[in-house]
C-alpha cells in the first residue's frame, strides 16, 4: 500500500522591506570632501608669504643729516627771531598804548637793548607843553625860543651853536620835549638796568594846574 506523501509546505516569500526614499543631502557634499584640501592650501600660501616676506632684505633706513638738522634749527631760529624784531619794533599809538595827546615816544615803552646815551623824546600834539621826570628827577625845561636860536641838529636850518643850558629841550613849533644825558646835564648816562620815565603834559590855554601824566618803561644796556 503505497502511501501518499504529504505535500511539503513552501513558504511564500514575505513583504520586502521598503526603503527610504534617497535624500541628496545625505550624500557628502564635494565642498565637504574637499574642504581639508582647501584649508590645506590656504595655510600652505600664507606660510609661502610669510616666507617670502621674511626673506625680503631688511629696509635700510636712511642716515641722519646733521648738516641738514642743523641748518633747518638756524632757519627756524632766525625766522622767529625776525618775527619778534618785527613785533618788538612796531610803533605808535596803538603798540605803545599811548594817549591821544601823546603822538610817539622814545625809547619805546619796554624796550630793551638802549644805549647808555640815548636820548629821551616825546613828541605832543600841538598846542600841548610838559615837562619830563626821569627816575624821580624833574628835568628843567628849555625852550627854544627863550633860547633864541635853534643849535645844530634841533631844528631846520640849524644855527649859531650856542650853548644850552642843562635839562629837557622844548620846542613849540612842534611840541616836542627831548633830553639827551651828558656830562653837564642832570642825568649823565643811564645805568644798565631799568629806569623810569614820566612826562608831566597839559594844554597851554588850562596852564600847568590842569596837568595829566604817562609813564613808561625801558631798559638800558
Amino acid at each position: 500500500m503505497s502511501t501518499a506523501s504529504a505535500p511539503s509546505e513552501q513558504q511564500e516569500p514575505g513583504p520586502r522591506p521598503e526603503q527610504e526614499p534617497f535624500d541628496p543631502s545625505d550624500a557628502p557634499s564635494s565642498t565637504a570632501q574637499t574642504g581639508g584640501a582647501r584649508t590645506g592650501d590656504s595655510a600652505a600660501g600664507a606660510l609661502a608669504r610669510l616666507e617670502q616676506v621674511g626673506s625680503r632684505p631688511p629696509t635700510r633706513r636712511r642716515p641722519l643729516d646733521i648738516k641738514l638738522l642743523l641748518a633747518s634749527m638756524g632757519i627756524a631760529i632766525g625766522l622767529a627771531a625776525v618775527v619778534l624784531g618785527l613785533l618788538s619794533s612796531v610803533t605808535g599809538t596803538a603798540q605803545q598804548n599811548l594817549p591821544a595827546t601823546i603822538e610817539s615816544i622814545e625809547p619805546v615803552s619796554n624796550a630793551t637793548q638802549v644805549p647808555q646815551q640815548t636820548r629821551v623824546f616825546v613828541d605832543l600834539q600841538t598846542g600841548h607843553e610838559g615837562v619830563l621826570i626821569i627816575d624821580g628827577v624833574e628835568l628843567p625845561v628849555v625852550s627854544l625860543d627863550d633860547v633864541g636860536k635853534t643849535p645844530p641838529g634841533l631844528g631846520e636850518g640849524g644855527g649859531d651853536q650856542i650853548e644850552i643850558p642843562a635839562g629837557a629841550i622844548f620846542e613849540p613849533g612842534n611840541a616836542t620835549l627831548t633830553f639827551e644825558p651828558g656830562t653837564s646835564q642832570p642825568i649823565e648816562s643811564f645805568s644798565t638796568g631799568v629806569h623810569t620815565v614820566t612826562v608831566r603834559y597839559w594844554r597851554i590855554e588850562d596852564g600847568p594846574t590842569r596837568f595829566r601824566t604817562f609813564n613808561w618803561t625801558f631798559y638800558a644796556v
